[in-house]
C-alpha cells in the first residue's frame, strides 16, 4: 500500500495540470496551521507530544507534533510583546525549543544548553523587539535535532508591526495570507520516516523521495481572487528547493528572513535553502489555477526522482471571493549599510572531515557521471538509493566527529569566541576544502549579506537575513550585530542549517558580551 500510493503520488505530479485537477476529489486540502496569539497575559503555551498521521493513502505515520499530530501551530505576536512561554516536553527524549531568527538573549534562545526533559517544562518570558517578519521554531537539541524536526516538530513563528499594518498586502489567513512549509521525507517499508546517521547522511544530508507542504502530499488549497501572499518555510533538513510558478508567471519578493524589504523584486524563480523564509506575492487576479513546483537543483543527490524534473508541489484554486490586498510599490526603509565596517574580525570555516570517504560512495556508485549525462540510469539510481537508506549507521564517534567548523567538531561547553554587544562586525562563513552547500545560521541576530563570493548579493538577498549559503568553495561576507548578551552557561549558535551536518559536529557556540 505504502508503495503504491508513493508511486501513485509520482506519477500523478509529471502530469500536466489540467489531469491533475481532474483527480482534485482524491487530494487533500492544503492543512493552514492556527494561528496562537498570546493571551491576556502574554501567555503562549506549546506541548509537545507523540501521534500519528496519515500522510499516504492508508498508511499511519508515527510522529511528533506541537499543539496536534504534526507540525506546529503559527505563533503571531506584535513587536513590543513580551511573551511568557510554557513549553512542555510529553516526549519520552529530551528537547529543546529554538526561537529561529528571534533577536533575543541567549539564556531563552532554546540552543542546545536549554534542555527540556521528559515530561518538563520551560518557562520563559520572550522579548519580541523586532520588525514584522515570518520566523520559526523547532528543537536544537544535541545531537538530535534532525530526528526531531523530520517527526514533526516546527511551527511558524509569525511577528506584525505598525509598519506591516499600514501596507496594503495581503493579510486575511489561510485566504489570501497561506503559509507553505515544505518538507521531503522518506518512507520506510512500515510507514515510519527514514532517518539514519550513515555516510551518505553526514554528507550530503538528509534525501527525501516525497515532498509534504504543510504536512500534506500534493495538495490544493481554495483561495481569494486577486493578489496572494505565500509565506514560503524551507522546513527540509536539507534539501534546497528553486520554486516556479507552473504557468511561469512572475512573483514578487517582499520579505526575506528578518522581515520586509524596501520594495519588491520580481522573480521567475526562487532558490530556497534550508531553513530560509520568504514572502512572496502572486498575482491570481486572473482566477486562473497555477502550482507551485520545484526545478532540479544542483545539489549533492538532490535530484533524483521524483526531483529529477519540474514537480509539482500545492496547487492554488483562486475561486474565491476578490482579495482586497495588492502589490505596494515601497515597503520599508532598511537601515544603510555600516560604511565605517570594520574588516573581518571573525572568519568561520565549514569543514567535512569525512567528505573524501562519503564523496567516494556516491562517485564508486556512478552518481557523478549520471549526472554529467543528464540522463537518469535505473543502475546507478539503485545504488545511489542503497548507499542513502541501506548504509550502516555510524558510531556516535564517528557520528560527531564527522564535521567541524574551523577545524574543531563541536562539544557541549566549548565556546569559540566571543562578539562584543552592540558592535557592527564583518564576519566571513566560508568552507573548506569540500565544495558542498552549507546554509550558515546564526543565532540572536539577523544581518545584511555583503558580499557572496565577492559579488553583490542579489535583490532579494540584501535585506535582513539569518542564513547565508556558502558553497562551491566560496563564502559571504555578512554585517552582523548582536544587541542582546549571550552567556558561556547559554551561548549563541552558529551552524550548518543542514540538519545532518549540524548534528555531526558542524556547530559552534559563542559569547555575546
Amino acid at each position: 500500500m505504502l508503495a503504491a500510493s508513493a508511486g501513485a503520488a509520482i506519477l500523478l505530479a509529471g502530469t500536466p495540470l489540467a489531469r491533475r485537477l481532474a483527480f482534485a476529489a482524491e487530494r487533500p486540502a492544503l492543512p493552514i496551521p492556527s494561528e496562537l496569539r498570546p493571551g491576556p497575559n502574554g501567555e503562549v503555551r506549546l506541548d509537545a507530544s507523540p501521534s500519528s498521521a496519515e500522510f499516504l493513502s492508508g498508511v499511519r505515520t508515527p510522529t511528533f507534533g506541537i499543539n496536534g499530530p504534526y507540525l506546529g501551530p503559527a505563533i503571531r505576536a506584535r513587536s513590543g510583546e513580551n511573551l511568557h512561554m510554557h513549553v512542555r516536553n510529553g516526549l519520552a527524549e529530551n528537547i529543546t525549543m529554538h526561537w529561529h531568527g528571534l533577536k533575543i538573549p541567549g539564556d531563552v534562545d532554546g540552543g542546545p544548553y536549554n534542555i527540556i526533559k521528559p515530561g518538563g517544562n520551560w518557562d520563559i518570558h520572550l522579548p519580541v523587539d523586532q520588525p514584522a517578519a515570518t520566523c520559526w521554531f523547532h528543537p536544537h537539541i544535541y545531537p538530535a535535532t534532525a530526528e526531531l524536526v523530520i517527526k514533526g516538530l516546527a511551527g511558524l513563528f509569525l511577528i506584525d508591526d505598525e509598519q506591516s499594518d499600514a501596507l496594503p498586502l495581503p493579510y486575511t489567513w489561510g485566504v489570501d495570507d497561506i503559509p507553505v512549509i515544505i518538507q521531503d521525507r522518506h518512507y520506510s517499508t512500515d510507514g515510519s520516516f527514514f532517518h539514519r546517521f550513515n555516510m551518505a547522511a553526514v554528507t550530503t544530508g538528509y534525501v527525501g523521495d516525497v515532498a509534504l507542504i504543510n504536512g500534506a502530499v500534493y495538495p490544493q488549497a481554495k483561495t481569494a481572487r486577486g493578489w496572494i501572499r505565500l509565506r514560503l518555510l524551507n522546513g527540509s533538513n536539507a534539501r534546497s528547493y528553486r520554486l516556479a510558478i507552473s504557468d511561469d508567471r512572475p512573483f514578487y519578493v517582499v520579505a526575506s528572513d528578518g522581515g520586509l524589504l524596501e520594495e519588491p523584486v520580481r522573480l521567475g524563480e526562487l532558490m530556497m535553502y534550508a531553513g530560509e523564509r520568504y514572502e512572496v506575492l502572486v498575482d491570481a487576479r486572473d482566477g486562473n489555477p497555477f502550482e507551485l513546483v520545484t526545478r532540479p537543483v544542483s545539489q549533492l543527490a538532490m535530484n533524483l526522482p521524483p526531483f529529477d524534473a519540474n514537480l509539482p508541489l500545492v496547487t492554488f484554486l483562486p475561486d474565491g471571493a476578490d482579495g482586497r490586498g495588492r502589490l505596494p510599490d515601497a515597503l520599508a526603509q532598511i537601515e544603510p549599510l555600516d560604511a565605517d565596517l570594520p574588516p573581518v574580525s571573525q572568519n568561520f570555516v565549514m569543514n567535512m572531515n569525512l567528505d573524501d570517504q562519503g564523496m567516494k560512495l556516491f562517485k564508486d556508485a556512478g552518481l557523478m557521471e549520471m549526472n554529467k549525462s543528464g540522463k537518469s540510469d535505473p543502475e546507478i539510481l539503485k545504488k545511489v538509493r542503497a548507499l542513502l537508506y541501506d548504509g550502516p549507521p555510524l558510531s556516535a564517534a564517528q557520528q560527531h566527529s564527522a564535521n567541524a567548523v574551523n577545524g574543531k567538531s563541536f562539544a557541549l561547553g566549548e565556546v569559540s569566541v566571543n562578539a562584543p554587544l552592540g558592535a557592527n562586525l564583518r564576519w566571513r562563513l566560508s568552507e573548506g576544502d569540500d565544495r558542498m552547500l552549507h546554509p550558515v545560521h546564526i543565532h540572536g541576530c539577523q544581518f545584511r549579506i555583503l558580499s557572496i563570493s565577492g559579488n553583490q548579493p542579489p535583490a532579494h538577498m540584501r535585506g535582513w537575513k539569518d542564513i547565508a549559503p556558502v558553497e562551491k568553495g566560496g563564502f559571504c561576507d555578512i554585517q552582523v550585530a548582536f544587541r542582546h548578551p549571550a552567556s558561556r552557561q547559554n551561548p549563541f549558535m552558529l551552524h550548518c542549517h543542514i540538519l545532518e551536518h549540524e548534528d555531526s559536529g558542524m556547530m559552534t557556540d559563542f559569547t555575546v558580551s
